[in-house]
């Protein structure tokens, strides 16, 4: 039978938000790891707290959407028992996933959080339960190093007692996608010619590292008008957090060839023009 433990990284907690990165390590009765596999995924939507998760907009540009990736998570599901550390949430979200495919799933399995009240006594976040099982946790909220690190969690139960579980059914689809982990596929930035003068339009999307009051403060007192709602033909620049923003706004903005430049460009131009030319 063996076990398939999973975890995810997501835009956010809703039901609107998306899964953007899934590991699925599996290990057979005895807690052996016989295979993991772990990809990103392009959600086709602004990445949520990406100071949490990482995960930029050019990490996920060539990354499978969760719809071309579902028949390998599938594939690797299948005939398992699902495991996770804290199963409710990674399962909320798997089930989900498929249901905008079309597929409704009763996803169940075996929750390492849960079971830490009878291996693990007083221990319940994954970073808990490895510090008192001695297991090793790599860089937290990478899906592959939470996955490994609830797979040796795992392991570590089955070597003090039987844990059951049983197996879910899991729909066949194509599953001959590749995998694009973390630092592979980056994208690089094409240098954007702008100009701004006095009176043109600029767009913020995006958590800034200053304030976003503070951008607009200054673009103001530059002689530039602030558009805080959405992006139209008449946009003059948009400045991005993230300058390959998956976001509306930045969608919106390649739709009418509109530039995007990151906080430090916008910087720069602001520099360049000098109070003379923008005030």
């Amino acid at each position: 039978m063996g076990y398939a433990v999973v975890d995810v990284e997501t835009t956010g907690f809703t039901r609107l938000d998306r899964v953007i990165e899934i590991a699925v390590v599996r290990l057979d009765d005895a807690g052996r790891v016989t295979d993991e596999w772990c990809t990103l995924l392009n959600p086709g939507r602004d990445l949520g707290p990406q100071h949490v998760h990482r995960i930029s907009a050019a990490d996920v540009w060539d990354a499978p959407t969760f719809e071309q990736a579902a028949g390998a998570v599938a594939e690797r599901l299948e005939g398992h028992v699902l495991v996770a550390h804290n199963l409710a949430f990674d399962a909320r979200f798997l089930r989900t996933e498929f249901a905008r495919l079309g597929t409704d799933l009763d996803v169940d399995g075996l929750c390492t959080m849960r079971l830490a009240s009878r291996f693990l006594p007083g221990a319940r976040s994954l970073e808990a339960c490895c510090a008192a099982a001695g297991v090793p946790l790599g860089s937290a909220h990478e899906a592959l190093a939470d996955a490994r690190a609830t797979a040796s969690l795992l392991a570590y139960y089955l070597r003090r007692g039987p844990l059951g579980g049983v197996t879910v059914p899991w729909p066949r689809m194509p599953s001959d996608v590749a995998e694009v982990r973390r630092g592979q596929g980056r994208l690089t930035r094409e240098s954007v010619s702008v100009t701004l003068t006095p009176g043109d339009l600029v767009v913020f999307t995006g958590r800034m590292r200053e304030d976003r009051e503070v951008w607009v403060d200054r673009a103001c007192a530059a002689g530039l008008r602030v558009n805080h709602g959405y992006v139209t033909r008449t946009t003059s620049v948009v400045v991005a957090a993230d300058p390959f923003s998956l976001s509306t706004k930045a969608r919106r903005a390649r739709q009418y060839g509109v530039p995007i430049v990151s906080e430090d460009d916008f910087a720069a131009l602001l520099h360049a023009a000098g109070p003379e030319e923008l005030v």
